[in-house]
């Protein structure tokens, strides 16, 4: 149904190679806000570095943040291609036709699943979310055509509060100019 492996491991400091034909992505890459995507064009490493080719991402794999107390999923779409996630990540590759990518990112990050991977995490210092963990995730799997209505209200949702907040960050941008002009009226 699904094949489970961990990201890359370099061994050395990542470098930024302008040359290099491979994108590395890492935590700083990411933005959590409103949701989990990339937000900063991933470093450039060349193949040098010993990448197995079946650690490369493609597209519709799912990231997984194995590492820490947030064990938050992003749905690769190819950008930045040809890639490889660094091993703070677990990535899922779909092989299965019953289970759209979207609906188990989306389920990855619900509350259920979220409780789930509480329970999970090792470590003291360094939390640690294992892959057997993410292998054994109990998935209820609905049917295609009603995963689909059911990523269609997840993405009014995301429209929605997209639109609430930029909503918000306008309302408090003409709050603060009106009362710096107020300042500057004295």
């Amino acid at each position: 149904m699904a094949e489970i492996f961990t990201g890359h491991t370099l061994r050395e400091k990542i470098k930024y190679d302008s040359n290099g034909a491979c994108s590395v992505i890492q935590l700083r890459d990411l933005s959590f806000i409103p949701k989990i995507s990339i937000k900063n064009a991933p470093f450039k490493i060349s193949f040098e570095h010993g990448i197995p080719k079946n650690q490369l991402l493609q597209q519709r794999d799912i990231l997984i943040l194995s590492k820490g107390s947030a064990n938050r999923a992003l749905l690769y779409e190819g950008q930045y291609a040809p890639a490889v996630a660094v091993s703070a990540f677990t990535i899922i590759r779909l092989h299965s036709s019953y289970i759209k990518p979207e609906f188990l990112t989306w389920y990855i990050n619900s509350t259920g699943a979220q409780e789930y991977f509480n329970i999970h995490r090792v470590g003291t210092t360094t939390l640690n979310l294992p892959k057997k963990a993410i292998d054994e995730l109990p998935v209820p799997i609905p049917p295609l055509e009603k995963q689909e209505i059911m990523m269609k209200l997840v993405t009014q949702y995301e429209l929605y509060t997209n639109l609430v907040t930029e909503y918000e960050r306008n309302i408090r941008m003409l709050v603060d100019h009106t009362l710096n002009n107020q300042l500057n009226d004295q």
